[in-house]
């Protein structure tokens, strides 16, 4: 009797498709599962092509009706958003050499299109939205294996406030820190207003001080600016 692979069918690479698209499956992992299935060609250019594209043309190899059954799928599908599962995924990958930070780069920003709002209709997590469609793009020749590795414990951390984990994803950076003690220390000195302090707040977190998951906190050390570092350390998740 003939021992024949079990048919492969589209829905197979929709969601493999998915997978990657959310983050949960990386460049490499998803190639290696294509070279499972069937033998791919041009692999000199496996490092190179965008796996969406590389996806689709092994599909295409396969089937050549593949191809219009993934794009319908994918585009009609409301699970494609980078998750915060997939950062994590992504990321451990990163930290541990199974992919490059450029391709890091390339999974977060693939949604980022031209002439859009970055993205940010797909989101449903703002810490996911904020590293993805803003500090990964602005920051990427500057984040540091140690500011990497701080962004990973953020978004492992287990109380998952999205708004806590945004501020801290600002506040990798020092410039940040200092400036959250420059506005911050105005505020709790009585030199401004909370009013003024969404000037701040909004400009650098996206939220205005009804918003700001520390304005308790803020209210709890006003006109003690020494105890101003103490909560940065806890606002920047360093504990």
């Amino acid at each position: 009797m003939k021992n024949e692979m079990s048919p492969v069918t589209s829905v197979y690479f929709v969601t493999l498709l998915k997978a990657y698209l959310r983050g949960t499956k990386t460049r490499q992992e998803v190639i290696a599962e294509l070279r499972g299935v069937t033998p791919m060609q041009h692999k000199e250019e496996d490092t190179d092509t965008e796996v969406s594209r590389l996806l689709l043309r092994t599909a295409s190899e396969l089937n050549e009706d593949y191809y219009q059954d993934i794009v319908t799928a994918i585009s009609n599908a409301g699970d494609t958003t980078p998750s915060r599962e997939g950062v994590i995924h992504q990321l451990e990958a990163m930290l541990t050499g199974y992919i490059t930070p450029q391709q890091l780069l390339q999974w977060a920003t693939w949604h980022n299109e031209p002439d859009t709002e970055d993205g940010v209709s797909f989101f449903n997590d703002i810490a996911v939205d904020y590293f993805c469609t803003q500090l990964l793009p602005a920051s990427f020749e500057e984040l540091t294996l140690t500011q990497y590795k701080q962004a990973l414990k953020i978004f492992q951390t287990g109380t998952h406030n999205s708004l806590k984990d945004k501020v801290a994803l600002v506040l990798l950076s020092e410039k940040e820190r200092q400036r959250f003690l420059f506005y911050l220390g105005d505020y709790i000195q009585g030199h401004t207003s909370p009013e003024q302090l969404d000037v701040y707040l909004l400009h650098k977190f996206g939220m205005d001080h009804h918003s700001f998951p520390y304005m308790s906190s803020l209210s709890a050390i006003m006109h003690d600016p020494g105890k101003l570092p103490a909560l940065l350390h806890i606002a920047a998740m360093d504990a």
